[in-house]
């Protein structure tokens, strides 16, 4: 019999698999495991060996919800939430825009009001800051950014009027404050884009390299080329280019922002459809690169108070019940209309009252047009009642929420909600004894996406002030495993391919300095990456 490829030989084997959960030694051929071991039985002849003696292996971890070209782009901005006042702030953006050609935009990234007291930046210093270069500063939900006068002047924004689904926030006087929330964003951004396709691809090389080192084999970038998410029509072709370069390592399933789907016509007999010439649709494309669901904004953010919530926000403006982002009947035509096509859909609903609509439409959509290749979604699920968790289970919908936010966002989001709604953030523990498929995910780079620093806020569900926030969604550290492992798998339709170690599997595993399982939870998110490895080559680390 002739030598397999590769044996990774010497430590734990923790392979997410129920019926076999630890083993001591992997084979691999041709990227896929075709066997594991116990300490008394003895590996195939390999022609390479990997020796991870004292060290644990694991499946790879897959974000099943990201911004990839955003955080690749966002290594390259000023980086708003390393500065630790105003002065800092307003010095970092005068000191891009000494290295900045006058007319070219300044951008910067990670702004978060709870870092400064609550306030937004005074537009007055801005101009004075930057009175030659205008301003483009996203916000770190993604859901508003901050601009400068020279940047309303070059878009024309003291003209615009109401924007559906979107405003520019204005003073008692009626003067623009400079923060643009939700679509009223696209304003700007379209003298910003589209990008290149040689920056995109860099975007991506940047973001993978960081992804290596952190231990995530695949993603999910969740909403690409369209709307106030997007960065370019071309946007595939960027992963596309990436992935022919070799600088994209990581396997990538990316979310098509309804924005771009179009009436296609048919044959007289199929129904009317949204979708994109050819009829591409999600499911199109390998184990390397696919596409996955149409991502659809049905609200806006927790943290902007733009959700659609059916009780009003705790904090912010009063009897503030958020808002969609456009008529619920269109929303609800434009999920169902894609659903036909034979697109899954992933709903971004933040609110309850956004999670109950996309609920409500998936059921329609299932009764109607079957279940699509991979599962409807609804990202985020901010706030998700009970009886909302047993629908999701039921109608087998995955709910992809962030209990990673809690370190960094959980303050902010207690307020908002309040004592009462405190236990339906971001749930986790609800979901799995529901039976309603669970992830990891990061939101990335609205908050950190270092998986093992997610898995650790998981179990703790710990918030800045030291408070658990929900403390009946902990999870075990073996849940928050199995969720960036096989949940993630199962919720991105890639179970069958990925998320455990097991014969006919993807080779997809990362090497630990030290088993999760057996850490103290304080410590997992000190646990060293020794390795990286997709298809059975090594992404990250040095060879075995």
């Amino acid at each position: 019999m002739r030598p397999v490829d590769k044996v990774v030989t010497g430590g734990l084997i923790r392979t997410m698999d129920e019926k076999n959960p630890e083993a001591h030694w992997m084979a691999i051929e041709r990227g896929r495991v075709v066997a594991v071991g116990s300490i008394d039985e003895q590996p195939p002849e390999a022609r390479q060996v990997e020796d991870v003696s004292g060290q644990t292996v694991v499946p790879g971890f897959h974000d099943a919800h990201c911004h990839t070209m955003w955080f690749g782009l966002s290594l390259g901005d000023v980086d708003a939430a390393a500065c630790n006042s105003f002065d800092e702030l307003y010095a970092a953006l005068a000191e891009r825009a000494s290295t900045t050609p006058p007319g070219q935009w300044v951008r910067a990234t990670g702004y978060n009001q709870a870092l400064f007291g609550g306030e937004y930046p005074d537009i007055d210093r801005l101009d004075r800051v930057l009175p030659h270069h205008p301003l483009f500063m996203r916000h770190t939900s993604g859901h508003a950014c901050i601009v400068n006068s020279v940047a309303m002047d070059v878009v024309g924004l003291e003209s615009a009027g109401e924007i559906d689904g979107g405003a520019v926030v204005r003073d008692e006087h009626g003067r623009a404050t400079g923060v643009l929330e939700e679509r009223a964003q696209a304003i700007v951004q379209q003298h910003l884009l589209p990008l290149s396709n040689a920056d995109m691809a860099q975007a991506l090389g940047r973001a993978s390299e960081r992804y290596g080192r952190e231990g995530l084999t695949s993603f999910t970038e969740t909403g690409i080329a369209g709307g106030w998410i997007g960065h370019s029509p071309r946007e595939l072709a960027a992963y596309q280019s990436a992935k022919e370069q070799g600088v994209l390592a990581q396997r990538a399933q990316l979310m098509v922002v309804s924005d771009v789907l179009h009436d296609l016509d048919g044959h007289a007999d199929d129904p009317r459809v949204l979708g994109l010439d050819a009829g591409i649709r999600t499911g199109f494309g390998d184990d390397s690169l696919s596409v996955g669901p149409m991502k659809i904004f049905l609200d806006g953010s927790m943290l902007a108070w733009t959700g659609a919530v059916s009780e009003p926000f705790s904090a912010g403006p009063p009897d503030n019940y958020g808002y969609f982002q456009a008529e619920e009947q269109a929303l609800r035509d434009t999920m169902l209309r894609a659903s036909a096509a034979g697109w899954a859909v992933g709903a971004h609903a933040i609110g309850d009252r956004a999670v109950a609509l996309a609920l409500d439409t998936f059921e329609e959509a299932l009764s109607r047009f079957g279940a699509p290749v991979v599962p409807h979604r609804i990202e985020h699920g901010g706030v998700v009642t009970d009886e909302q968790v047993a629908h999701a289970a039921r109608l087998g919908v995955a709910i992809v929420t962030q209990p990673g936010f809690m370190p960094e966002l959980g303050v902010q989001m207690r307020a908002a909600m309040g004592p009462a709604r405190e236990g339906l953030i971001h749930r986790h523990r609800s979901l799995l004894d529901a039976g309603a498929m669970a992830t990891g995910s990061s939101d990335r780079p609205v908050a950190t996406g270092v998986p093992l620093q997610i898995i650790q806020s998981m179990v703790e569900r710990l918030d800045s002030e030291g408070v658990v926030v929900g403390p009946d969604e902990r999870v075990s550290i073996e849940q928050a495993l199995w969720s960036y492992t096989v949940g993630s798998a199962q919720a991105t339709g890639s179970a069958g391919s990925r998320g455990m170690l097991a014969a006919g599997m993807l080779a997809d595993y990362v090497v630990l300095a030290a088993d999760p399982v057996a850490t103290p939870v304080e410590e997992l998110s000190t646990i060293g990456i020794s390795g990286t490895v997709v298809g059975g080559t090594r992404v990250f680390g040095e060879h075995g």
